[in-house]
């Protein structure tokens, strides 16, 4: 199976299959990389045997794939992979409260792992400069805009296309990418909010 840019969701089997917490962060981290269950089971932080359910219910419903098999010890390790890097519903499943629920988890997914970066990054990565003001070498801003729901798409396309324009995506770990350009991390969230008074308490 061919990884693409979007899959679409035709089951309430497979919706369900990833409605599930746990299986939402494996979803996640299997759309950034190709992991083994082991690897998988270390970064969240459960046993062996509780990945390996959830990378089996969701390899039967056909979200994720085994990318390439390597033997280690006389050991065959699975890596597995999303087959998308997004994915969506099919009209007959909507509305959805499970598909809302799990939207909601990958937005509280890439706020904890945005957290876990910044509280792990060095200090140089806060660091100002004070021989130019003008020079930014990070931003943390949040933003209350108005506007139609066209403008918003052209606004994401627009944005991919920046992206494509100044950097370039980061290499799979192990790849052996040698480059001098720097590293820099983006968390981008973005959501229609109909609350715009809310106070953080």
């Amino acid at each position: 199976m061919k990884i693409t840019g979007v899959y679409k969701i035709k089951t309430h089997e497979q919706l369900k299959a990833i409605a599930d917490p746990l299986r939402t962060k494996i979803l996640m981290n299997l759309v950034k990389n190709e992991y083994t269950g082991q690897q998988l089971a270390e970064m969240l932080g459960i046993t062996r045997n509780n990945i390996y359910f959830h990378l089996k219910e969701l390899e039967k419903h056909n979200v994720i794939q085994v990318v390439r098999k390597e033997e280690k010890n006389g050991i065959v390790q699975k890596y597995y992979r999303a087959v998308a890097s997004r994915f969506i519903p099919d009209e007959h499943l909507l509305p959805s409260e499970d598909l809302i629920e799990t939207s909601r988890q990958v937005f509280m997914e890439t706020l904890e792992v945005t957290r876990a970066k910044i509280v792990n990054a060095p200090a140089s990565s806060f660091a100002l400069n004070s021989s130019n003001e003008m020079l930014r070498k990070n931003i943390a801003s949040t933003y209350s805009l108005r506007g139609n729901e066209e403008s918003f798409t052209a606004f994401i396309e627009d944005f991919k296309v920046l992206l494509d324009k100044h950097f370039v995506k980061s290499a799979p770990e192990g790849s052996g990418e040698n480059t001098e350009d720097t590293s820099y991390y983006l968390s981008l969230i973005s959501f229609q909010d109909d609350d715009e008074d809310i106070t953080i308490q």
